[in-house]
């Protein structure tokens, strides 16, 4: 992104539909110009070892995208443009990124299990369970997360933090906890369990971030106003994602104060680049892109972008 770009116009809480005034591409140069290095890296990330049988490479080749449909890659690529908003390089991030796909992936394989959603499949392709068993898929899923601490303990100084933070996400503080009050149906009590199963999304954006704060060697101010910014974009995603499943089952929904999922998307996604628009020590072209992927995921993107990511 070699161009300057205008300010974000302020949202108006109560408003209208979210203005903004960033012009169109910055999105879409930014994508073309970091997706081939993440996807070589990702590629390189899952290459088997030798010994295991075809069906299992194939199997988690085809879970994180290298084989079919990648995917949205929204989550990496929030780690690679908060590093550049930072002060520091794409390059630097990959690895991070790299850990948060496959973290992503490892969630929905287990996602698809017959104890869980019971999947058929993901992505144009058969759920991983369906290609080499629910014993395989576990252990796919677990791979994966094997690989992702790897790569985060690895990243230079801050290893130790993120692989901290990364287990903190992933654990009953975060996605695994959530994901287990949405099966007993405890967060429909609100309350403590409420706000742990909002962290079944929230928790990977904001450790996206996050990795990508820390491996531009951010100052805490601007980590925490990051990892603050995606936890409201993560749950604006839920929640408009929430609109789409009921929409294909034919069904409408209110939320907290009668107000709609979508309302309520747009209300977080607000919040979230009011986050961006405080935090010290991001540069202006930074904050946009930024904005311009928290648009895109929470399904109100700039002109000439794709509604929804998946």
């Amino acid at each position: 992104m070699n161009e300057r770009m205008p300010s974000p116009s302020r949202p108006k809480p109560g408003g209208g539909p979210l203005r903004s005034s960033v012009p169109e591409g910055p999105l879409t140069r930014f994508t073309g110009e970091v997706l081939p290095a993440f996807e070589a890296a990702l590629a390189a990330s899952v290459t088997a070892p030798a010994g295991l049988t075809p069906v299992v490479e194939m199997a988690l080749r085809r879970a994180v995208g290298v084989e079919g449909a990648p995917g949205s890659r929204w989550r990496p690529l929030l780690t690679l443009a908060a590093a550049r908003a930072a002060g520091g390089t794409v390059e630097a991030a990959i690895p991070a990124a790299v850990a948060v796909e496959l973290t992503h992936t490892a969630s929905l394989v287990l996602d698809d299990l017959p104890c869980m959603d019971d999947a058929a499949d993901r992505r144009g392709v058969p759920s991983t369970h369906l290609q080499v068993g629910t014993g395989g898929a576990i252990l796919v899923a677990l791979a994966l997360l094997g690989r992702a601490a790897e790569l985060l303990g690895r990243v230079p100084g801050e290893g130790g933090a993120l692989a901290s933070s990364w287990g903190e996400a992933f654990g009953l503080a975060g996605m695994s906890g959530g994901q287990a009050v949405d099966l007993t149906g405890a967060f429909m009590q609100g309350g403590a369990p409420r706000r742990l199963h909002r962290k079944k999304t929230t928790s990977l954006s904001s450790l996206a971030l996050e990795a990508g704060a820390r491996c531009a060697g951010a100052e805490v101010e601007t980590r925490d106003a990051l990892v603050r910014f995606g936890r409201d974009l993560g749950w604006a995603y839920q929640l408009a994602d929430d609109v789409q499943d009921w929409k294909e089952d034919g069904r409408l929904g209110k939320g907290a104060g009668g107000r709609s999922p979508r309302a309520q998307s747009e209300r977080l996604l607000g919040r979230a680049i009011r986050h961006l628009e405080t935090a010290p020590g991001l540069d202006a072209e930074g904050r946009l892109l930024l904005e311009a992927l928290a648009r895109k995921a929470a399904g109100f993107p700039l002109a000439g972008e794709a509604r929804q990511w998946a």
